[in-house]
């Protein structure tokens, strides 16, 4: 048993949430077509009934979505023809001669005397009994309605966090897609020059071309001049250097 409510935990909390709801709706349909039955044949009433409260339901689930500030409007409208409805079937059963409107009477009237409201002033009393137990109505199948609404989005919300934590392998290709985008946003951009900037590099570029040829040939004729400064083996031999001592030798 244990194990089947831990396995249906939020089955169970589900239907907590729309057993009020289902009960709740079907009460004030029927309290909503004795009001419509004032203006309407008894038929267009049950079919305005069941709209409203499946207007009312819609419009709040818009609400819980977000769909804009229109849509407190209808919300507004139904809910409004709801309280009405409920509230003028409770007035209209309330029997002001029977003994558990007079317990009702005596039990309240020591609340209510300090708003004001006399025992004996019996239409009050029964105003007050028929909006606790009919105007209310609505605003309780609304309120259950709003919480599961509530609760089934954050159930969703689990299982798309449940799968996104299961790495398959599109999971794993959309991560890799997404990280290849992220690392291209981060490469910087290649520098491509101007036209301008082509031409300043061309014109030094020749500069420094013609500089290297100068000195070219500037370290060439120096290379030649001491070449040539140098005396050779055979004028070492022939042409005694200047300046020096001849010894000879008498025979």
């Amino acid at each position: 048993m244990k194990e089947w409510i831990k396995n249906n935990i939020n089955n169970i909390i589900i239907g907590s949430f729309l057993i009020p709801i289902l009960l709740v709706a079907f009460v004030s349909i029927s309290h909503v077509t004795t009001f419509y039955g004032l203006s309407n044949p008894f038929s267009w009433a049950i079919y305005l009934s069941v709209a409203v409260e499946i207007a009312a339901l819609a419009s709040l689930a818009g609400i819980s979505a977000k769909f804009g500030k229109f849509i407190y409007i209808p919300f507004g409208i139904v809910t409004l023809i709801q309280l009405v409805g409920n509230f003028f079937y409770s007035y209209s059963f309330v029997d002001m001669d029977s003994e558990s409107f007079r317990n009702w009477v005596d039990m309240t009237s020591g609340i209510f005397e300090v708003f004001g409201i006399e025992t004996t002033n019996v239409l009050a009393h029964r105003r007050i009994l028929a909006f606790l137990t009919g105007g209310m109505i609505p605003f309780i199948s609304l309120t259950f309605a709003h919480m599961l609404i509530v609760y089934s989005s954050k159930i969703q919300e689990g299982k798309v966090e449940n799968e996104k934590l299961d790495f398959d392998g599109k999971i794993i290709d959309q991560l890799s897609k997404n990280a290849g985008a992220v690392e291209a946003t981060n490469i910087e951009k290649p520098w491509i020059p101007t036209q301008s900037e082509l031409e300043e590099f061309e014109k030094n570029l020749l500069v420094e071309q013609n500089t290297d040829q100068v000195t070219d040939q500037v370290n060439e004729q120096i290379v030649e001049e001491v070449s040539q400064s140098i005396p050779t083996e055979e004028q070492i031999l022939v042409e005694p250097p200047k300046n020096r001592l001849v010894y000879t030798k008498n025979v």
